[in-house]
């Protein structure tokens, strides 16, 4: 992805420094960089590269490390933060993903 993490974070979360990621975990603007913060955030593809995904914005999502991590090359279905999530595709697009809690 072309885009740094920085500008994907301003385009979705403007100037908030604190935010959650989908499975509930706090990441901060500030922590950008540093990996040895547990509030680091980091880009994932939701449909992994190695699994066919494309390196586009619709594939991406923004989540802690530890989230990224968890999740790793899981596609389909994935357990994170002891909650069930599953990658559905966005109608009507080729390469674009949305993640949904499985309840």
């Amino acid at each position: 992805m072309k885009k740094n993490i920085r500008k994907i974070w301003e385009e979705k979360y403007g100037e908030r420094n604190e935010v959650t990621d989908y499975s509930g975990r706090v990441m901060k603007k500030n922590s950008i960089g540093n990996s040895k913060c547990f509030f680091e955030p980091t880009i994932d593809h939701i449909r992994p590269l190695s699994l066919g995904g494309k390196d586009v914005i619709g594939n991406i999502v923004i989540c802690s490390r530890l989230t990224n991590q968890e999740k790793a090359d899981k596609f389909n279905t994935w357990n994170v933060n002891n909650r069930n999530f599953q990658a559905k595709r966005v109608k009507g697009s080729r390469d674009a993903y949305k993640i949904e809690e499985i309840v």
